[in-house]
């Protein structure tokens, strides 16, 4: 009965991952409006519904119900640090259900381990530490999985920046507009630097002025070398400058720091490697030299004692 429950609970928290990790298929989306539009008298809303995967029609909707309640006693800075890291990842969800998230966590890892027995069998203060622990682990989970998922996702932009400008630059220098350029760049490139930018075209096409879009770009991705480039960009268009000089030597820049990074990861490298050489190539090796000659040795004063 215990394993059965625990066995639940973690497919709930697998569940929940594949829910906010799993992207929404646009195709599934197309071919059901081509269908709405073959065919708009025949739609059953009941097929469509449950089309949708078990996360979004069963799992998220209570959630979100528990997060109205959640909501209600989290602090607004709370929600708003959540909100950037979100952003910052690159993911469309409610910040409130990601804390609801946490909070589901915090309150189910010591309710399987107390399914279990664990804080049964250690009793009094360690119980109440297995306890204590367990809730924080369950808490602090997601928000360490966003924050890798935010490193990820900023590193990524950065390796890629370098390319993007030198696209952008040639595409300038061609006699194409900024904005023809950067539409360019998003056509050619994949990944979350050409989403990014994708954010940046949506926005100004409806009404925004470049440099707002620009400057909000900076503050989802929150990498020094997109600020950097923003700001020369921005400076540039304050002053009058030439972009196209101005994307010269940003691509230059941007391809030196980038060149650095890699020198200094592979400076890191040997002493990274050190760790494992030390504590566990050396003694396997000093064993398979040394083992036979230890034996020969032990035999030889054991013969020569029993003499």
């Amino acid at each position: 009965m215990f394993i059965a429950i625990a066995v639940v609970i973690i497919g709930f928290a697998i569940a929940l991952a594949f829910a906010f990790a799993k992207k929404p298929d646009s195709s599934t989306f197309e071919e059901r409006l081509r269908a709405m539009a073959r065919t708009p008298g025949k739609v059953d809303l009941t097929e469509l519904e449950l089309s949708k995967p078990f996360s979004e029609r069963v799992i998220l909707p209570i959630i979100e119900k528990f997060g109205a309640l959640v909501t209600k006693i989290t602090p607004q800075e709370v929600l708003r640090e959540t909100k950037k890291k979100i952003s910052m990842c690159g993911m469309k969800v409610n910040p409130a259900t990601f804390i609801t998230v946490q909070v589901m966590l915090a309150i189910g890892f010591p309710a399987m381990l107390g399914i279990m027995g664990v804080m049964q069998k250690a009793g009094g203060l360690k119980g109440v530490g297995i306890l204590l622990v367990s809730g924080l682990i369950g808490y602090f989970m997601p928000d360490l999985w966003l924050k890798g998922k935010v490193d990820a996702r900023r590193g990524e932009i950065q390796r890629k920046l370098p390319d993007a400008l030198d696209l952008l630059t040639v595409s300038v220098e061609a006699g194409l507009g900024f904005d023809m350029a950067l539409t360019k760049v998003v056509e050619k490139l994949q990944g979350p630097l050409s989403e990014e930018f994708g954010k940046v075209l949506h926005e100004v096409r409806m009404g925004k002025p470049r440099r707002e879009a620009m400057k909000a770009m900076a503050d989802r991705v929150d990498a020094p070398d997109i600020s950097q480039f923003i700001s020369a960009l921005v400076q540039a268009d304050k002053l009058g400058v030439s972009i196209a000089n101005v994307l010269r030597v940003q691509s230059d820049q941007m391809r030196l720091k980038r060149r650095q990074r890699a020198e200094e990861t592979a400076m890191k490298a040997p002493l990274k490697m050190s760790f494992v050489l030390v504590f566990f190539v050396l003694p396997a090796l000093m064993i398979v030299l040394l083992g036979p000659a230890a034996i020969s040795v032990i035999t030889e004063l054991s013969d020569s004692e029993a003499l």
